[in-house]
């Protein structure tokens, strides 16, 4: 009885059996579980995002945003509210379209949900460079890398803004990821053996990938970061 009846129009009782799973996670009020999920006969590039929240309800206003910064296009939105004694626990459903593109959800379902909340718990910022978990199949830590590199080429004067550069990652994911790659070869305390050939080999393709750049003012980015 503490669902409500649209709740019991919209899923079956197995889907009830997972969500109360993951409300019955949350053990203090103001927590939030994540569960991102494929419907059945989902068309390409399309994904369902559910929030768990126990307590106060949330607002959209905060949600969409970051949301948004992570490259997804927010369809719909289903709320409802699950009324038990003592608490109040609520099941956020979000319809996710995702450039048309076909994501392994095995994959894209971990670092999308630890990038959404980073973002919502303030560890990371709510920006662009959040796209790349989705685009550029990246983790937030390694967006938050390419974050900071971004801030410094701004205070040291790059003509571009910020949200110029975070697109110009997103479109060009293949150089972001050897951008990435070869960060992580310079730095990694683990990986000290053949570090040396490994960063020479990665630039070496950083070299080559940029000559197909066709963009003047993204090949100035790129070879800045």
């Amino acid at each position: 009885d503490a669902f409500p009846e649209a709740y019991k129009e919209d899923f079956p009782a197995r889907t009830g059996v997972i969500d109360i799973r993951h409300l019955e996670e949350l053990a203090d009020s103001g927590d939030v579980a994540l569960n991102l999920y494929e419907p059945h006969a989902a068309a390409p590039g399309e994904r369902r995002f559910k929030i768990y929240r126990r307590g106060e309800a949330i607002s959209l206003s905060t949600v969409l945003p970051v949301l948004q910064r992570m490259g997804v296009e927010v369809m719909d939105e289903r709320p409802y509210e699950i009324e038990t004694p003592g608490t109040t626990m609520w099941v956020y459903d979000f319809g996710l379209r995702l450039d048309g593109q076909a994501y392994e959800l095995t994959t894209l379902k971990p670092r999308f949900q630890k990038a959404f909340l980073a973002a919502w718990a303030g560890r990371a910022e709510a920006d662009g460079f959040n796209a790349l978990v989705v685009a550029a199949g990246l983790t937030w830590r390694q967006a938050m890398v390419l974050r900071a590199y971004a801030r410094y080429l701004r205070q040291t004067g790059i003509a571009f803004s910020q949200e110029y550069l975070e697109q110009c990652l997103v479109g060009n994911v293949a150089i972001t990821r050897l951008l990435v790659a070869l960060f992580e070869a310079r730095f990694d305390p683990s990986g000290d053996d053949g570090r040396a050939e490994r960063e020479a080999d990665l630039r070496a393709q950083v070299e080559t990938a940029l000559d197909g750049v066709t963009s003047l003012d993204q090949d100035r980015i790129l070879r800045s970061f």
